[in-house]
C-alpha cells in the first residue's frame, strides 16, 4: 500500500489532491483551505488512485500534538476567561482533527460509494467552518491557538480503526457514531455554560455546531447499515445498533458516545433507532462494555423498599393503608433503572414478597423507558434500598435476604432524622432569629412521664413569647412525617387534648415544642451527601422547591422552576440563602457519619407585617418527595424542552399536584387559569390507576401556575 507521498505538486485539482494537502500541509491555512475550485464548486472526485495510509498528519510549530491534555473546565466555570479560552481552544482543535480524519478516510478508502464520499467531503467542509468559528471566538476572548500543547486523542484511534476487520464501518462507528454523537451532548452542555457566563456569541457557535453535527451522525448511521447490506458482507440486514456493536473499535464504545447530560432528541433527529439511543444512554465505562446490550441476567438491579411513613414505628402500615403513599412509592421507583423492583412483604406470609418492576410502572406520558437512573448515585447499591433504613428492615430476612441495606445504618439515620437534630443545629449555626430560636424547645421522652412538671414549664415558656407569635403552639413528634401525630393549641398547654398525646410522645422518642407561625410559603432543598470513602466530593444540591401544603400542613405537591440544564429552583427571593444554609446543615450531618439523600424543610412566615425565613424546620435524613419531584422533572425535560422553548438563560415553571378522578375538571380549570402554553403530563402508572392521579404541569412562568392552583385547591 502506498504511504504518504509528495504526489501533490501544485494546487489541488481533485479531492484526492486536496486531502493530501490537508494532511501534508502542516499549517492551519493548508488545513482550512477550501476544497472548491475558482467557481466555488467542489473539486471533482476523480483519479482516486490506490489506497493511501497516513499514520500522522504534518503539523508546523504551534499545532503540534504532544499527547494527552488536562481535564476540560466544567460549564459552570466559564465565567473565568481562562477557562473559556481553554474550552474554545480544545473545541477548535477537535474540529481540526475531524477535518484531518475525514481527509484520512477519503484517502484510505478510495473505492467507497460515491454518496458516502460526497457526505464525508461535505462533513469535512463543515468541520473546517466549525474550527474557524471557534478560533474567532478564541481570539475574541484573548486566547491563542498556536501553543503546541494540543491533544492527539482523535488520532490515537487510528491504529485501532486500521486494524479493524470492519474497515470503513469502523471509521463510521468511531467518528460519526461515537465522537460526533457525543458532541450532540457536549455542544449543548457548553452552549448553556457559555450563555450563563455571558458569552452569548460562543454559545451561538456551539448551537450552530450542534445543529450541523446532527447530519454527520445521520451520515454515519445510514452508511454503517448500508455497508452491512452489501452482498459480500457477513452481517447483511443489521440494525444500526448491531452494526455499531460489530464495528466500533476498542477502546471507543457507547460510554464515549455521550456527555454527562444525555440528549435523546437530536439523536432521534439523526435517525438513530431507539435501541441504539437507549444502549448509549445506559452505557458505562468502556472497560466494562461488551458488544451486546445488557440482558435481564446481567442488568444491575435491586429491590426498592417503599416504607414511607416508617418514622411512625411501622414500616408498612402507611403503604398498605394509604393509596397516596402507594402512589408516592411508584413515583419514587421511576427514578431508578427499569429492572429494579418495588418490593413489599406480604402481610399474610412470613416469607413472601410482592415485587413490581420499575419498567412496568413507567407512565406513557414520559415517553420511552430509560435504562439509567435519573441521578448517578442511584445507579447501584450493595443491597436493597429503602426509603428509610429502620432496625426492623435491617433484621427482616424477607426484605434483605442476601445483603445488608444500602446506605447508613438505621441507628445513624434515627439520630440524624430526629427533629431534635434540626432544632439544635439551627441554634448552633444561628439559622433563626434569636427570639424564634429561644421559643423552640426539644423535649425528651422521659419528660412526658412527669406531665404536671412539663405542663407548668411549657405554660411558663408561652408567657415569655413575644406578642407577634400569638401564643399559638404545636407539639410534634421527633420521629414523624407529613405532620402526622402532632397536636396544637393556643394560650395554654394544660388541656385534655394535649395531655392525651403525652404517652404517644413518650413512646415516639419525645417532641418539639414551637410556635405555630403564620406561614407565607413552604420551601425545601433536596441534596445528596457522598459516601464516606468519597471524601473529595462535596454535598450536591439536587434542587430547591416550594412545597404545596394544606392549612394543616398536609402534603399536596411541589412547584418550582427548571432551566435548560435541568437545574431546579424554587423561584423565591430567599432561594440562594436557603440553599447555602441547607448545605451547611447537610455537611454538619455528614461530619457525624451521615451520607445519602436528604432534604431540608423551611418556610417563610409573617413577623408582624414583615416576611422572614425560617431556613431549617426539619432535616430529612432519607429520600424526600422533593427529590422525587426533581427527578421526575428531569425525566420529563428531554421530551418537553422543545415545547417549552427552553433556551440557555431561561427558566420555565412546573407544578406537581394530585387530582381525584371525580374532580378531573379541576385539571382543565388549572390549565386554563395558568395561561397559554400550559400543559400537563399524567404520571399515573399503567395498570395502577387509583382514585387520585399525579400530574406534572409545565408553564412558561411559575407564578400564574401557582396562583391558579391556589385559586382552585385553596393551597
Amino acid at each position: 500500500m502506498p504511504t504518504q507521498t509528495d504526489e501533490l505538486v501544485k494546487g489541488p485539482e481533485t479531492v484526492r489532491q486536496f486531502c493530501l494537502s490537508v494532511l501534508n500541509g502542516g499549517t492551519l491555512r493548508a488545513k482550512l483551505a477550501s476544497p472548491c475550485d475558482e467557481q466555488d464548486k467542489l473539486l471533482p472526485d476523480v483519479d482516486r488512485g490506490e489506497s493511501i495510509y497516513v499514520e500522522r498528519p504534518q503539523r508546523t510549530a504551534g499545532l503540534r500534538m504532544p499527547g494527552g491534555s488536562d481535564r476540560l473546565p466544567r460549564p459552570g466555570q466559564l465565567r473565568n476567561p481562562a477557562h473559556r479560552i481553554r474550552c474554545l481552544s480544545r473545541f477548535a482543535h477537535h474540529e481540526l482533527m475531524a477535518v484531518e480524519l475525514f481527509a484520512w478516510a477519503l484517502l484510505r478508502w478510495p473505492k467507497l460509494p460515491n454518496g458516502l464520499r460526497r457526505g464525508m467531503l461535505s462533513a469535512l467542509v463543515d468541520e473546517q467552518r466549525h474550527c474557524q468559528l471557534y478560533l474567532e471566538r478564541l481570539t475574541a476572548n484573548g486566547g491563542r491557538f498556536d501553543t503546541d500543547d494540543h491533544s492527539d486523542y482523535f488520532w490515537q484511534q487510528i491504529p485501532a480503526i486500521e486494524k479493524s476487520e470492519a474497515g470503513p464501518s469502523a471509521f463510521l462507528a468511531a467518528m460519526g457514531l461515537t465522537l460526533e454523537q457525543a458532541n450532540l451532548d457536549f455542544t449543548l452542555i457548553y452552549r448553556d455554560g457559555f450563555a450563563e457566563a455571558g458569552d452569548h456569541e460562543s454559545a451561538a457557535v456551539c448551537q450552530l455546531v450542534h445543529d450541523e453535527e446532527i447530519p454527520h451522525v445521520a451520515l454515519a448511521a445510514h452508511w454503517i447499515k448500508t455497508l452491512a447490506r452489501e452482498p459480500d458482507h457477513d452481517a447483511a440486514g443489521q440494525s444500526d445498533l448491531e452494526a455499531y456493536q460489530a464495528a466500533v473499535p476498542f477502546p471507543l464504545g457507547p460510554s464515549r458516545a455521550k456527555g454527562r447530560r444525555f440528549e435523546p432528541t437530536p439523536r432521534r433527529r439523526a435517525g438513530l433507532s431507539e435501541e441504539l439511543i437507549e444502549f448509549v444512554r445506559a452505557a458505562r465505562s468502556s472497560q466494562e462494555w461488551r458488544p451486546t446490550p445488557r440482558s435481564a441476567e446481567t442488568a444491575s438491579h435491586f429491590d426498592l423498599l417503599p416504607n414511607l411513613g416508617a418514622e411512625e414505628g411501622d414500616d408498612w402500615q402507611a403503604y398498605r393503608k394509604e393509596p397516596r403513599v402507594r402512589m408516592a412509592a411508584r413515583l419514587w421507583a421511576l427514578l431508578f433503572e427499569p429492572d429494579c423492583c418495588l418490593a413489599v412483604p406480604e402481610s399474610t406470609s412470613k416469607a413472601a414478597t410482592t415485587r413490581v418492576s420499575c419498567r412496568a410502572l413507567w407512565p406513557r406520558a414520559l415517553g420511552s423507558v430509560p435504562n439509567e437512573p435519573v441521578f448517578e448515585w442511584l445507579r447501584s447499591a450493595d443491597g436493597p434500598r429503602a426509603w428509610l433504613n429502620t432496625p426492623s428492615l435491617e433484621t427482616d430476612s424477607r426484605t434483605s435476604p442476601d445483603s445488608k441495606l444500602a446506605g447508613p445504618s438505621a441507628e445513624c439515620l434515627a439520630r440524624i432524622h430526629d427533629k431534635a437534630f434540626a432544632a439544635r443545629t439551627a441554634k448552633e449555626f444561628d439559622l433563626h432569629p434569636s427570639d424564634l430560636a429561644a421559643a423552640i424547645r426539644v423535649i425528651e421522652a422521659e419528660e412526658f412521664r412527669s406531665p404536671e412538671v412539663l405542663i407548668r414549664s411549657l405554660d411558663a415558656a408561652l408567657e415569655q413569647w413575644p406578642d407577634w407569635m400569638g401564643r399559638a403552639f404545636t407539639l410534634k413528634p421527633r420521629q414523624g412525617s407529613s405532620g402526622r401525630g402532632r397536636v396544637a393549641g393556643t394560650n395554654r398547654v394544660d388541656r385534655e387534648t394535649i395531655r392525651g398525646a403525652f404517652a404517644r410522645f413518650a413512646n415516639r422518642g419525645g417532641a418539639i415544642f414551637e410556635p405555630w407561625l403564620a406561614r407565607c410559603c413552604d420551601l425545601s432543598v433536596s441534596m445528596h451527601v457522598p459516601a464516606p470513602e468519597q471524601t473529595d466530593r462535596p454535598t450536591t444540591i439536587l434542587g430547591s422547591l416550594e412545597m404545596i401544603v394544606t392549612a394543616s400542613g398536609g402534603y399536596r405537591g411541589h412547584c418550582g422552576e427548571v432551566d435548560a440544564r435541568g437545574r431546579v429552583f424554587s423561584g423565591h427571593s430567599d432561594d440562594e440563602k436557603l440553599r447555602v444554609a441547607a448545605v451547611s446543615v447537610a455537611e454538619h450531618a455528614r461530619s457525624t457519619g451521615f451520607f445519602g439523600p436528604c432534604g431540608v424543610d423551611a418556610f417563610r412566615y409573617l413577623e408582624q407585617e414583615h416576611e422572614r425565613l425560617r431556613s431549617l424546620v426539619e432535616f430529612n435524613a432519607r429520600m424526600t418527595m422533593g427529590a422525587v419531584i426533581i427527578g421526575l422533572v428531569r425525566r420529563a425535560l428531554p421530551n418537553v424542552r422543545g415545547t417549552l422553548e427552553l433556551t440557555p438563560g431561561d427558566r420555565r415553571g412546573f407544578l406537581v399536584t394530585f387530582i381525584d378522578k371525580k374532580n378531573r375538571r379541576f385539571l382543565d380549570a388549572l390549565i386554563r387559569d395558568a395561561g397559554e402554553n400550559t400543559f400537563a403530563l399524567d404520571l399515573t402508572s399503567p395498570g395502577f390507576e387509583s382514585e387520585t392521579q399525579p400530574f406534572l404541569l409545565f408553564a412558561h412562568d411559575r407564578e400564574p401556575l401557582r396562583r391558579a392552583h391556589q385559586k382552585i385547591f385553596g393551597c
